[in-house]
């Protein structure tokens, strides 16, 4: 085992961190951890593979290479009573800063950095190891992303439920849109009523879109996955909506970004961001920015359709349709009449009749406006 540095001994000896629920490995069990966690991405073992692409793993494999763990930290534990216990590691060739691991098998892109002190370690751990489970309208931060479609992505709404269910970053109860709110208040019974109430709370609403929503296992986020079945003949555009509490690990998410191609919030907390990993989660921003420059038709179309499905009310989804309301091709202006009767967007089509020169594609406007109550 390498010399370790003396700030990391000084910490050691800090009464502080025992209190917060450090134990600090001995050089047998730092040993056997290394090889333990060596030995998982050596085989490729599926619970470190989280899919990531293979220069990705690659990279995480080589990174992982240079760590040793040397502490357990607290302990996060799911609404069926599963516990997972954070890890401390230490790098052997840069050996600045303790990072924090929410679970071994996580990537070591999401590894927190924690500082040199027990002051720092408790300021990285307060964002993940919560005394509650606070109320969804408590998160301040909501955040929607086109997950992807059908046919591009090869996924539906039921894959999404088991995708994100076996999940290590998110705990894998799930509620579906019959709930509004998140029916899980306490640990599951045990045995067949548990499993009976995690069933019934599963049921869809007959009104509004199919969800089905998780919390994340440490920072307790929620994480909705949302179905727009038929938005238009043959595509299934699926939407995530996620809701948290910003943290402050803005570097951490950039480097994650310029390494994946992704587009997450840069205070987005690190188990949501892992929860996230392969499928796009594009917000509106670059979706709206790039169609101005699209000349090809089904493109400015399936824009539309994205926009629209991650539009959260009416009154963004008219600010996103009304730009392309009088369009200069008839198949565009249809598929804004469409989506604006969809949602009942009176004002939208009685606007879009004034200014419609095609009297036939007029008419079917007038008698479409007509439909909507005032």
């Amino acid at each position: 085992m390498p010399t370790l540095p003396k700030w990391f001994e000084t910490l050691k000896k800090d009464p502080k961190a025992l209190d917060a629920g450090i134990h600090w490995l001995t050089p047998e069990e730092t040993e056997a951890k290394r090889a333990e966690l060596a030995g998982w991405y050596e085989r490729g073992d599926e619970r470190v593979r989280h899919r990531l692409p293979d220069t990705a793993f690659s990279a995480a494999k080589a990174l992982v290479a240079r760590f040793l763990p040397v502490g357990e930290g607290p302990t996060a534990t799911n609404r069926e009573g599963q516990k997972t216990r954070s890890w401390l590691l230490l790098d052997k060739q840069s050996p600045e800063e303790l990072k924090l691991a929410l679970s071994p098998v996580h990537p070591p892109f999401l590894w927190l950095p924690t500082g040199q002190t027990a002051a720092t370690l408790k300021e990285a751990f307060t964002p993940y190891f919560l005394s509650f489970i606070p109320s969804e309208e408590k998160l301040e931060r909501t955040v929607r992303g086109f997950l992807g479609t059908g046919a591009m992505n090869k996924i539906d709404l039921i894959q999404l439920h088991d995708r994100y269910k076996a999940s290590a970053f998110l705990d894998g109860l799930a509620w579906g849109s019959a709930y509004p709110k998140d029916p899980f208040l306490d640990l599951l019974p045990k045995g067949p009523e548990g499993q009976s109430m995690a069933r019934r709370y599963r049921e869809q609403s007959p009104q509004g879109h199919p969800t089905f929503s998780f919390r994340s296992l440490h920072s307790k986020s929620v994480l909705r996955a949302e179905a727009h079945a038929g938005v238009t003949e043959g595509v299934n555009i699926f939407i995530g909506e996620i809701h948290y509490r910003p943290v402050k690990q803005a570097a951490l998410i950039r480097e994650l970004n310029q390494r994946l191609g992704t587009k997450y919030p840069e205070d987005l907390p690190v188990d949501l961001a892992g929860a996230l990993i392969g499928l796009p989660f594009d917000p509106p921003e670059p979706i709206r920015a790039a169609l101005p420059r699209q000349t090809e038709l089904g493109k400015i179309s399936f824009g539309l359709l994205c926009l629209d499905c991650l539009a959260s009310d009416n009154v963004t989804a008219e600010k996103e349709l009304r730009g392309y309301a009088s369009h200069v091709e008839g198949s565009v202006r249809q598929l804004v009449a469409n989506l604006a009767l969809r949602r009942g967007l009176k004002a939208l089509l009685t606007e879009m009749v004034d200014r419609e020169q095609n009297p036939e594609f007029k008419k079917q406007l007038s008698e479409a406006a007509q439909q909507l109550k005032a």
